[in-house]
């Protein structure tokens, strides 16, 4: 048998084990991200720990409202209450993502003031305060805008900063 003969059937077994072990992006092009679960169970003389992607849940932006809108000369001073029933957990992120939209969506906008009670929204712009209420807007007051693009992170967000946005 002629050496072709031999190799013709070598290549196409070639072929279509190439095409059965495809690692490209096609295979996971869709839009479900995933993420390493780690998961360990203990029997009494063994250890399993065993690796399972899973879909990452889409976190969802913080719903919010303007409660209070102020005309001033270089902008509007607004103050913006997030609905607490909207998120799990709130990063600094999700912070600037919101003050980065009530700029864009609803401008002129100097200033805003970030919080997430209706208490905090009627004191945030209150200049006198005593301690309970300084106490409160400390928990509940998060992000102050100046200047139209500084994010100054306040209260429990604090350590955070500050940010300039389109930065």
């Amino acid at each position: 048998m002629p050496l072709r003969w031999r190799i013709v059937p070598l290549l196409a077994a070639v072929v279509v084990a190439a095409g059965c072990n495809n690692d490209s992006d096609d295979a996971n092009s869709g839009t479900t991200s995933l993420a390493p679960i780690t998961t360990t169970s203990r029997a009494p003389s063994t250890t399993t720990t065993t690796t399972t992607l899973a879909p990452l849940e889409e976190a969802s932006a913080p719903r919010y409202e303007i409660v209070s809108r102020t005309t001033e000369d270089g902008g509007d001073v607004v103050v913006v209450l997030l609905d607490p029933t909207s998120y799990d957990r709130l990063t600094d992120l999700d912070l600037y993502d919101v003050t980065a939209d009530v700029v864009e969506q609803f401008p002129p906008v100097y200033e805003a003031h970030i919080v997430d009670t209706s208490d905090a929204a009627l004191l945030v712009l209150e200049d006198e305060l005593d301690d309970a209420e300084r106490a409160l807007l400390a928990e509940h007051y998060f992000v102050r805008l100046e200047e139209g693009f500084r994010v100054v992170y306040v209260g429990p967000f604090s350590s955070a900063g500050t940010a300039v946005l389109g930065s």
